[in-house]
């Protein structure tokens, strides 16, 4: 990680802000401010724009829209770095967000900010990170090697801390303020199917329309959605009499149940309808539930991918060939997903965004744990060294470690992340989950 705190990981882009929008009013006093330098790259600015275009086109609005919220998480990820690291007297030189060709850098006191062209990072640039790292004389007090070891740990985990916090912001506004489906409450009619063979379902045989409560089944009441599944399923072929609710009046209509195969083997009662549920505003403590549940699941999740299994499944998976187009549920819920997944995923029709927000929210606290694992180049590496040097400094004597013995170790874990992003998006192109 040389002089930066940069943001790694297998699928998350950067973000795209106005640096001057947060200056002294969030960061403090910053100093004199220098005479602007900027810097177009018109190549770079066609980049940029191609990639949003190809973005569009492939996965639509929904898409666009949930790579912005991916650049947000990311420019907040460097923000907490950045903010650290001026608030504990650190010198922070660079603070840029993208990868690639420079489109515009611009310098504001001691800090040069700037925007570049691939959506694939970010990186905020503070002066002494390491031995390796010169600092002029001068500058020695403000190195980050040179900060107690407090200090060096709140400006490297700052960046997790800005995903958790993300994270539990994002599951409370879902679940407080959108709210959540009632599964067990009343419902509606979402959606209307045909059968495999271009068919009418019974639904619409029946004349049923979008809108329409279905509130008994044969005279049972059907209040929860799984009432009408339970009933319908074990009657393939039955005749039943439904009770309709339309724009607040009740009529009765009668239609066969169609016979589908079921994945047991077994034939299933069929209506073709989808359900619609009322959303509910909950507690708080619903969405910090919801947090604490994701978080434990992605440390079992990273248990999984970064095991030797689980590379080996990475590998295997890509040389089984594309001939079978999507990968089966047991290899989906096995494997990771890269950028190309993760909006292919999010942008699905059939996602709504209150979906897209918990998929949104648990990115945040699977890259948040990703980074703090305790090796370089990640932000948990850092803090394993600061801890390890804090153990080893005595009697006012400060030890610090020499980097040039960790690059092996280091180049062997971008290896492995190298083939973790090789292998995902290999994979998320021509063996999509789904």
């Amino acid at each position: 990680m040389e002089n930066s705190t940069e943001q790694l990981s297998p699928a998350s882009p950067p973000t795209e802000r106005q640096q001057g929008a947060v200056s002294s009013a969030v960061l403090g006093d910053m100093g004199p401010v220098e005479p602007a330098a900027s810097v177009t790259n018109p190549f770079g600015l066609a980049l940029l724009t191609g990639l949003l275009v190809l973005l569009w086109r492939w996965g639509g609005v929904n898409a666009v829209l949930f790579v912005f919220g991916l650049v947000v998480m990311i420019f907040l990820h460097e923000l907490g770095h950045f903010i650290t690291a001026r608030k504990t007297g650190m010198k922070a030189t660079r603070f840029f967000v993208g990868m690639g060709p420079t489109i515009i850098s611009r310098t504001w006191g001691e800090t040069e900010y700037g925007l570049k062209a691939i959506p694939a990072g970010a990186f905020v640039a503070i002066s002494g990170m390491h031995n390796l790292d010169p600092v002029s004389p001068e500058d020695e007090p403000r190195a980050y090697k040179n900060a107690s070891y407090p200090r060096r740990m709140l400006v490297i985990t700052a960046g997790s801390m800005m995903h958790f916090m993300q994270a539990i912001l994002i599951f409370v506004f879902m679940f407080s303020v959108i709210g959540a489906e009632d599964f067990d409450g009343a419902w509606t009619i979402r959606e209307l199917s045909t059968l495999d063979d271009g068919s009418d379902a019974p639904a619409l045989v029946a004349g049923l329309e979008l809108g329409d409560r279905i509130v008994s089944i044969d005279g049972e009441q059907t209040l929860a959605f799984e009432d009408l599944r339970s009933y319908v399923q074990p009657r393939p072929g039955a005749e039943v009499a439904l009770g309709i609710e339309r724009d607040g009046e009740l009529f009765e209509a009668a239609t066969t149940l169609a016979s589908v195969p079921h994945e047991q083997g077994a034939d299933t009662g069929f209506l073709g309808v989808g359900a619609k549920y009322e959303r509910v505003q909950m507690s708080p403590t619903v969405g910090a539930r919801a947090f604490k549940e994701v978080f434990t699941g992605s440390f079992a999740m990273m248990g999984r991918i970064f095991s030797p299994s689980g590379f080996q499944n990475l590998g295997s998976l890509m040389f089984q060939g594309s001939e079978d187009v999507s990968l089966s549920s047991d290899e989906a819920a096995e494997r990771p997903v890269s950028l190309v997944g993760i909006v292919r995923i999010a942008g699905d029709d059939q996602f709504d965004w209150f979906g897209r927000l918990f998929f949104l929210g648990s990115i945040n606290i699977f890259v948040g744990i990703f980074n703090l694992m305790p090796v370089l180049p990640l932000d948990g590496g850092h803090a394993a060294i600061a801890t390890y040097e804090r153990i080893r400094s005595r009697k006012g004597r400060a030890h610090h470690v020499d980097f040039a013995k960790l690059l092996p170790i280091t180049y062997g874990v971008v290896g492995l992340l190298g083939f973790l992003f090789i292998s995902t998006l290999w994979l998320d192109i021509l063996r999509p989950i789904g």
